[in-house]
Formats: C-alpha cells, sequence, structure tokens
C-alpha cells in the first residue's frame, strides 16, 4: 500500500491531467477549468441537497437549515465564476469555440446542473427555444440520446424536491392546517405543485409569529436564497453571454441569449416556492 500524500488523497495526477485543450489557443484553458470547476461544484450541491431533503424528512428542520446554508454559499461561488468566465473577450473565445460546439455539445446538456434543477424544484421537462424566427420545443431528458442517462434523469425527476420534503414538514407540524403530507416514497413528483391556499396560510402564520416557529422562520427564509440565487444564476449566465458572443447563436446550435434571457424572465414570474413569495405581498399589502 502506498504512502497517503496531499496529492494521492486528492488524485491530483488524475484531475489536473484532466484538462485536455482540443487547440492551442491560451484562453481555452480557462474555458475548461471554469467549467470543470462548476461540474465539482454540482456534484456537492446535489450531495447537500439529498442530505437536506433527508433531514427534512426526519423532521429536523434545523440540520435542513444548516445544509442548505452551505448550498447557499456553493450558489454564491458558481455566481462569482461567471465574473471570471466574463474576462474572456470575443476574439478570445472565436479561436476555439467551434472544438467546444462539435457535435452540437452545449451547456445545455449538463447532467448534474438538470438535476440540481429538479431537486430544487423546476421540473419543467419541456423548455421552448425562440430562436427569433420560431420556436423549438426540446425535452430535457429525451434530448440526451444515452438510455442510462435518460434513466437517471427520470428518476431523479420524480423524487421529491426540496419543498416537497418542507411542505411534508409543515403538514406534520400543523396537522390542523390540512396540507396533504408528501411522503418521500412510493409517490411520483415529476409535475411541480401549484399554488396551495393552505401552504400559503401556513407560512403566513410562522411568518406572522416567527418568535414562536423561529426555527421554520428561518427555513422559509433559507429557501428564499436559494432561489434568489438560483435566479441570479441564471441572470449572470445570461449577462455573460451576452458580454462574450453578444446574440449569435449559442455553443453547439444552441438559442443562446434568447434562450437565457426567456428563462431569466421565466424566474420572475413562475416561482419555485410560490407560497413563500406571496407572504412577502401580503405583509406590504394596504401599506
Amino acid at each position: 500500500m502506498s504512502e497517503n500524500t496531499y496529492s494521492s488523497y486528492l488524485h491530483l495526477d488524475t484531475l489536473l491531467s484532466a484538462q485536455d485543450c482540443a487547440t492551442d489557443a491560451d484562453s481555452e484553458l480557462l474555458f475548461l477549468t471554469i467549467h470543470q470547476a462548476k461540474e465539482l461544484w454540482f456534484k456537492l450541491m446535489i450531495h447537500e441537497l439529498e442530505g437536506a431533503r433527508r433531514a427534512l424528512y426526519a423532521g429536523d428542520e434545523l440540520r435542513a437549515y444548516k445544509i442548505l446554508s452551505r448550498v447557499h454559499q456553493i450558489q454564491l461561488v458558481q455566481i462569482r465564476t461567471w465574473d471570471v468566465l466574463s474576462t474572456l473577450s470575443p476574439t478570445e473565445f472565436q479561436v476555439f469555440r467551434e472544438s467546444v460546439g462539435r457535435d452540437g455539445a452545449s451547456g445545455f446538456q449538463s447532467i448534474q446542473n438538470r438535476e440540481i434543477e429538479f431537486l430544487l424544484g423546476e421540473k419543467r421537462r419541456i423548455r421552448s427555444f425562440d430562436t427569433g424566427e420560431s420556436v423549438r420545443q426540446v425535452d430535457v431528458i429525451a434530448m440526451h440520446k444515452d438510455p442510462v442517462v435518460q434513466e437517471r434523469l427520470t428518476r431523479r425527476c420524480a423524487e421529491p424536491s426540496i419543498y416537497d420534503a418542507t411542505l411534508n414538514l409543515l403538514a406534520q407540524r400543523f396537522p390542523d392546517a390540512g396540507i396533504e403530507p408528501r411522503p418521500a416514497q412510493g409517490r411520483d413528483y415529476t409535475d411541480s405543485m401549484a399554488d396551495d391556499p393552505r401552504v400559503f396560510a401556513v407560512w403566513k402564520r410562522i411568518y406572522d409569529d416567527q418568535d414562536a416557529h423561529m426555527s421554520l422562520f428561518q427555513l422559509g427564509e433559507r429557501l428564499i436564497d436559494l432561489e434568489d440565487a438560483f435566479r441570479r444564476w441564471r441572470f449572470r449566465h445570461l449577462t455573460t453571454v451576452a458580454r462574450v458572443i453578444g446574440r449569435s447563436t449559442g455553443t453547439g446550435g444552441s438559442a443562446g441569449l434568447r434562450y437565457l434571457q426567456q428563462t431569466a424572465i421565466e424566474g420572475m414570474e413562475d416561482f419555485l416556492y410560490p407560497e413563500l413569495w406571496q407572504v412577502r405581498n401580503t405583509i406590504f399589502e394596504g401599506q
């Protein structure tokens, strides 16, 4: 058995040999490194979100809050990486862009990013691309030709999201509220939940009497942090793409800026945790 070292523990030989640039362009290493690092962070986010979900189903909102706080910090790091990528000038990217998008490759195909969307509660399988001339619809699971990947994403989409687990907790804590319990097993969660006035009423009780429900109030605020960072991620992606490639077709032939604009706007209109945002509206009504 070989001696354990910093390098061997982190498998640095494998990790640092994975940046296989397809061109001699100086800036391609920047592009590769940032996107590979994003996928590593995605892996950790999935691990943490699964842990938070288990904690919620176990009725331990304080542990879930702690884990989701970590997820939020990872989101902030991920948002910050767009600032680094935005240092890539259009002429620098142009040199190696064709190699990046060969055979239709695109960041839209990130399997882990899709899993994170599903875990957060963004369950729309059909996405529309407005190309300016027509609208093209894409099934974000069927678009992957590998049946193993399709099965993986289908299973993930059917799992309860963080909010599903939260609503199960609320149903247990407020049995008089009439919220339908959402168990971890035995149910298909592929479709996102519609707004529920009973859920809104419970969150309103929590926010109106924070001292009596402080742990649940803090959990609600952490969920808002996650959705807010999810939106900011999309907006920062949008502005980075606009800066580097303008309105041209996206890498791999995707709709590029038009699609990113569309998803950014949808994020402001179609809420992941609608009842938590509705509570904010009522707090300021009549003022």
